[in-house]
């Protein structure tokens, strides 16, 4: 299992290991304000009754794309040639929902396309038509029958479809490169993203905040106790116009906490461990977590302002199809299973974004397991808790997954991450996410952001520096 990161532990030394091995990774234990488990405030014992089911909300049918400007590339150079177009690449939202695909634009000079492309002189024009995002859920069904062995009928929310799409306006293409595509409804700005966690943004002043993009509280770990998160984003605030990165971990911890389980990797718990009894224990659980999830939906609704947001959705969710299991879940179970979850956290945020956890170590880049989810829920893919390599074409060089293999399997940008350090002990600034060379190795792998947990006071200038090397990434969601 991965560590859950807490707004008060970087820069300590916890008391649990990150593991390194495939499969699993520990969480280090959450200071807690509150007293108990979790995160900022500690992480609360899930109660409640159990989610019903998620109101439904469909976005609106797709409007027609507006026709990307000409690039600078795309009049004719002084040598009398014309520069060449770039290819366009679709977005994560570029699959139409079953409303329809949104109309692509005229690009200046170009031939009008269908289904989202247009090709402009010189360069491409952003693709129309993103869709589903915004999707609701449809109501309630049983998670797999009664019984001990399978999820009780709680009334968790079905998969949420997207129902239509929302054109993404046509971007002003690059000089004769490739076109960036998505809908801008996340980010405000087209360029690669950096983001450092909440606490380090705030002492690192103007200089840094105004080159970050996002932030990342502490994990959420319980019921709603992350008004902080409001606060700290509010227009006026130290982190205003920042995107909240918000890991959720509710699952894991609920169980680790109300049946003495330990992370994968560390021993002497009375229960055993999550990769014995975590499925097992999530199953018997599950009214008590789908309810703490619905909590925190109606707690950010009430607070955000409307404002965007992204849940990292429980890191490690391939680890209770393990072989080593009680009672393993198939893996068409887990993605039924973090479809009600994706449900209960989006019925009052409509304006949520989420984004599925990448283990390193599934084999064939996920083929075989991301096409179990309802990936249309998904507007983004993440890695989670431990390091990760900038100089690789692999995500972490002893396991074979790659950065552009996943991104391709899934069609999804990536939020990559730099981990942390032994015991959640600080593992300080990875110099090679600060180099240019690196990062646009990554952005064409599809990689648009990076979230150093730990950089040094002069981070803000060292991005200020290399701001004008870097590529525009092929995603802008």
């Amino acid at each position: 299992m991965k560590h859950a990161v807490t707004k008060t532990q970087f820069g300590l030394a916890s008391t649990l290991v990150v593991l390194a091995l495939a499969g699993c990774e520990s969480t280090p234990a959450s200071d807690s304000s509150g007293g108990s488990t979790g995160s900022k405030g500690g992480a609360s014992s899930a109660g409640g009754s159990v989610s019903t089911g998620g109101s439904s909300r469909a976005s609106a049918g797709g409007a027609t794309g507006s026709g990307g400007a000409t690039s600078s590339g795309g009049a004719t150079s002084s040598g009398g040639a014309p520069a060449s177009g770039g290819s366009s690449t679709v977005s994560n939202g570029g699959r139409s929902g079953t409303g329809g695909a949104g109309a692509g634009g005229t690009g200046s000079g170009g031939a009008s396309t269908t289904g989202g492309n247009a090709n402009g002189s010189g360069g491409t024009s952003s693709v129309g038509g993103a869709t589903g995002r915004d999707a609701g859920t449809t109501g309630g069904t049983s998670m797999g029958g009664a019984g001990s062995g399978g999820m009780p009928p709680d009334g968790g929310p079905r998969d949420a479809r997207g129902t239509g799409g929302v054109a993404g306006t046509g971007g002003a293409t690059g000089a004769g490169g490739a076109t960036s595509t998505g809908s801008g409804k996340v980010f405000s700005q087209c360029r690669f993203h950096f983001g450092t966690i909440d606490s380090m943004a705030k002492n690192g002043g103007t200089t840094l905040t105004s080159q970050l993009d996002f932030f990342t509280p502490g994990w959420m770990m319980g019921t709603w106790n992350q008004s902080y998160v409001c606060t700290e984003s509010a227009p006026g605030a130290a982190l205003a116009g920042l995107v909240p990165v918000d890991v959720t971990y509710i699952a894991a911890n609920y169980v680790k906490n109300q049946n003495k389980l330990c992370d994968c990797n560390v021993s002497g718990c009375a229960g055993g461990n999550l990769c014995n009894y975590g499925s097992q224990y999530i199953t018997q659980d599950w009214a008590q977590i789908l309810a703490a999830y619905t909590s925190n939906s109606t707690g950010f609704a009430a607070c955000l302002g409307g404002r965007p947001i992204i849940f990292e959705m429980e890191p490690d969710w391939y680890q209770y199809t393990g072989g080593g299991q009680t009672q393993p879940w198939s893996a068409a179970t887990a993605g039924t299973n973090m479809t009600a979850l994706v449900g209960a956290l989006k019925s009052s945020l409509p304006n949520a974004y989420f984004s599925m956890d990448i283990s390193p170590w599934i084999a064939n880049n996920g083929s075989g397991w991301y096409p179990n989810f309802n990936m249309s829920l998904f507007t983004f893919i993440n890695t989670s808790g431990g390091g990760t390599d900038a100089n690789n074409t692999k995500i972490r060089s002893n396991n074979s997954m790659t950065w552009a293999g996943v991104s391709q399997v899934t069609g999804k940008p990536i939020l990559a991450d730099t981990g942390y350090g032994a015991a959640g002990a600080s593992a300080g600034e990875d110099p090679n996410w600060n180099v240019a060379a690196n990062i646009n190795a990554r952005i064409a792998d599809g990689v648009i952001s990076i979230s150093q947990y730990n950089p040094g006071g002069s981070w803000g200038n060292t991005i200020s520096s290399i701001r004008s090397q870097l590529n525009t990434p092929k995603y802008c969601p």
